[in-house]
């Protein structure tokens, strides 16, 4: 089993088929310029009271160095226009490209001195389990901790705070709106292919994701049916037996571990899985792993992906 994949399932899945590679981060010099060049209208009223997950916090003015810990997070600040500000991100932050160029830090192992040293005025973090709330808190740096939603209702919320807390809330609802529609029409269109079965593979010891997951809220919009939902095994992210798969016979499997090398064909050569009906009829679809364990924007594209392999396989 994957230490790295596993790790990411007990985050929530966040990291899922991240690009682990542990380089030294590389600190700018404090006093290096910051672009400032943005498309924006006027600037949003501050101070501004935004939600996170530690309760309501208020942000007393735009800020201009930002620093992103979370690869979900990196992806909404360049989408919604902050990216002019974002000083430093996580060394998963991939996407877009050019989040590639920014100054990188390790959020798996956090160093609130290497934090520190970029000067931030706001630092958006995914999760806490290293103490990171306390340590920002401590030096006095303005923090905001967004973790994975259960919903894509929760995650475009957390897109509009986040806009908000940029001063880019305008776009983020502009944004938000688009990427609703664009829900709401693959929602509409599903009819086709509701009641089809599946099961979601998170790592290739069969971690799975049950509709109470933010990944399993995408497939159960679309009215699919989840076989992790019935297996009775406690938790959003259960570990299934190759026996009840292989039983429950899903039509289709998703492979969210697509990234650590797992293929269709792999899938087929599995003891026993030569029978399962996604196998038998081609329908192991591999994933875009980074997509299947974020929350972001692309989300949509994820889901629609989804859609279109089913459709394309339903009569």
């Amino acid at each position: 089993m994957r230490k790295g994949a596993v790790f990411l399932v007990l985050l929530g899945l966040v990291l899922v088929g991240c690009d682990g590679t542990n380089t030294e981060p590389t600190v700018p010099t404090t006093n290096a310029p910051i672009s400032t060049t943005t498309t924006q209208g006027p600037p949003a009223p501050f101070p501004v009271l935004v939600e996170s997950d530690l309760g309501p916090v208020s942000i007393a003015t735009e800020p201009q160095r930002i620093v992103s810990l979370s690869a979900t997070h990196t992806e909404m600040l360049y989408a919604v226009g902050a990216h002019p500000r974002v000083v430093a991100t996580d060394l998963t932050s991939n996407f877009p490209a050019a989040a590639l160029d920014t100054a990188k830090l390790d959020s798996f192992n956090f160093n609130v001195e290497e934090v520190a040293a970029l000067q931030p005025d706001l630092v958006i973090i995914a999760f806490g389990f290293q103490g990171e709330p306390e340590a920002l808190e401590a030096l006095g740096i303005p923090f905001l901790l967004m973790g994975p939603p259960a919903t894509l209702d929760e995650a475009f919320a957390q897109l509009r705070n986040l806009g908000a807390a940029t001063g880019r809330g305008d776009e983020a609802i502009q944004l938000a709106q688009v990427l609703e529609e664009d829900v709401r029409e693959l929602v509409d269109a599903s009819a086709p292919i509701r009641g089809v079965t599946l099961f979601h593979e998170v790592d290739e010891t069969l971690y799975s994701a049950t509709s109470e997951s933010f990944i399993g809220d995408l497939y159960s919009q679309l009215g699919l049916v989840n076989i992790a939902d019935t297996a009775g095994v406690a938790g959003s992210f259960p570990q299934l037996s190759a026996e009840y798969i292989v039983d429950k016979d899903p039509e289709f499997v998703f492979l969210a571990d697509a990234n650590f090398g797992v293929s269709p064909e792999s899938v087929a050569a599995r003891p026993g899985w030569g029978t399962v009906r996604a196998v038998e009829e081609g329908n192991v679809v591999a994933l875009d792993g980074d997509m299947a364990g974020r929350w972001g924007p692309r989300t949509v594209d994820l889901m629609r992906s989804i859609f279109e392999a089913v459709k394309a396989k339903v009569p």
